[in-house]
């Protein structure tokens, strides 16, 4: 997902293709845009895009400000082979807290270095590298730990205690070795030629790492959330002192009629 920043202006782009997946540039018209804000808010409504390349188009977007961080939507439309075409669902894009996107630069390194994706890189050198995958499975290990029973909390990157730092990451190593198991299950084949045969199956590789690792990963962010809420808890209401018994007999009647 696209990340923006306020008072930063970012390219929003889009491709056009027909019916048959062929990229195409729109029929006629200009192609439109409408930006909308997670609770319905449209910030930008039929503006109009510009030509890149063939079916490839843009939009100059600059967050205000004061913009709201949070989930956009960037809505297109224009026709295509004679008949207005329009989005079932969005471009997400979201707006985000410079902040924040510090605190999540420093969980993607250590992210990085569990999964041994620095082990080319001589020394510490700004690379421009594209991580949206590996910014994808941080936001979700986040989710994943507010999510977490007992004591469901709403941390973002930047708010979170330091005694999380480690299950973040885990779980974000925990997610890739899950996806990688996915993709590697749909390359699973046997060969087999007059006695020779060949076997691709990392799946179940990747599966084994899972297991171990989840199984550790779960087991230390039910401690650290339990901690964690324990440390955290307020109880409503106000407790007073009590006696078991009176410590006279007349007060303990006080008010106490007789009847006959």
């Amino acid at each position: 997902m696209q990340i923006l920043y306020r008072g930063q202006t970012e390219r929003l782009w889009t491709v056009f293709k027909d019916s048959s997946y062929n990229i195409v540039d729109p029929t006629s018209g200009s192609v439109l845009i409408d930006i909308q804000y997670q609770d319905g808010t449209y910030l930008v409504q039929g503006a109009s895009a510009t030509w890149s390349d063939v079916g490839v188009y843009y939009y100059e977007y600059t967050p205000s400000t004061d913009a709201k961080y949070g989930y956009y939507g960037a809505w297109w439309r224009a026709e295509i082979e004679g008949i207005p075409s329009y989005q079932e669902l969005p471009n997400p894009f979201i707006v985000e807290d410079r902040n924040d996107a510090t605190y999540k630069a420093h969980f993607l390194e250590s992210a990085r270095s569990m999964l041994y994706m620095h082990m080319d890189s001589p020394g510490f050198r700004n690379k421009f590298p594209r991580d949206r995958e590996l910014l994808d499975l941080l936001q979700n290990s986040l989710d994943w730990i507010n999510a977490y029973p007992p004591y469901l909390t709403a941390f973002t990157f930047s708010q979170l205690p330091r005694q999380f730092y480690i299950v973040l990451s885990l779980g974000a190593v925990v997610l890739a070795m899950q996806a990688m198991g996915i993709l590697e299950a749909g390359k699973h084949f046997i060969y087999n030629d007059n006695g020779i045969s060949l076997t691709r199956d990392r799946s179940s590789k990747y599966l084994s790492l899972y297991s171990a690792v989840i199984a550790q990963y779960n087991e230390n962010l039910k401690k650290i959330k339990i901690k964690y809420g324990m440390d955290h808890i307020s109880l409503a209401g106000q407790f007073s002192s009590t006696v078991g018994y009176p410590r006279s007999l007349s007060r303990a009647l006080r008010g106490v009629s007789k009847f006959s």
